[in-house]
């Protein structure tokens, strides 16, 4: 199996929060899409594992992706060799282009969702290592990039996801549950906001890097590097 997006989320609503615009555009541009949950959100406020299984599993259906759930317990993701070859054998068995991970480093964030970030990178290094599960063809992935919880100078790329906000909106309400803890999707669609301000549209998710970024062409990278 090959796909083209590979997005971790170290709970069942995160990847639909934090990058659901982005990945409801790639749907809509014929991108294979798999989401992975490393918890069921299990020690979350409101909801249980079977419910916000079931939420993710619709949210996912919405833009035609498909989910699968780890064995992580929640509030307990530690980045761990063990735990890193759990999403190692999830990337070599999916085979994707890109993978997507929530930011790895950040105070003002949700330690599992810090956890996540960083156990994605390593794993998708130890991916292409042959003598690492041995037993699983290696991979390597195209690259890898960290969606963002608020808008902010850590930004490398900024998408414009205007035309999908309607697909995103209802990837988000499907986690009623976690809407009684709190505003979360507006909360999302507000930091949409502020990204899209910053290239004169209405809605806009922005991504980060971790590392250098390659160009082949510089004239590629004109529009992102003009004023408005």
């Amino acid at each position: 199996m090959m796909v083209d997006i590979l997005a971790f989320g170290a709970h069942p609503d995160d990847v639909e929060f934090g990058c659901g615009g982005i990945l409801a555009k790639a749907a809509a541009q014929g991108q294979s899409i798999v989401i992975v949950d490393l918890t069921l959100g299990e020690k979350g406020t409101n909801g249980n594992p079977m419910l916000r299984k079931a939420e993710g599993e619709a949210a996912a259906l919405t833009i035609g992706a498909k989910r699968f759930y780890l064995n992580f317990n929640d509030c307990e993701v530690l980045d761990t060799y063990e735990s890193r070859l759990k999403l190692v054998k999830v990337i070599r068995e999916h085979r994707p282009r890109l993978v997507l991970a929530p930011v790895w480093n950040g105070e003002r964030n949700h330690p599992d969702h810090l956890s996540c970030g960083l156990m994605a990178r390593y794993a998708c290094r130890y991916a292409r290592f042959m003598k690492i599960l041995p037993e699983i063809p290696i991979h390597r992935t195209e690259g890898i990039l960290h969606y963002l919880p608020h808008a902010g100078k850590e930004t490398d790329f900024i998408i414009d996801v205007t035309p999908y906000v309607d697909t995103w909106k209802r990837m988000m309400e499907c986690h009623r549950s976690q809407m009684l803890t709190s505003a979360y999707s507006d909360k999302a669609l507000k930091n949409a906001a502020n990204y899209g301000a910053m290239i004169d549209t209405p809605y806009a998710q922005g991504l980060s890097t971790g590392n250098p970024i390659v160009i082949d062409d510089v004239l590629s990278i004109c529009r992102g590097t003009q004023e408005i």
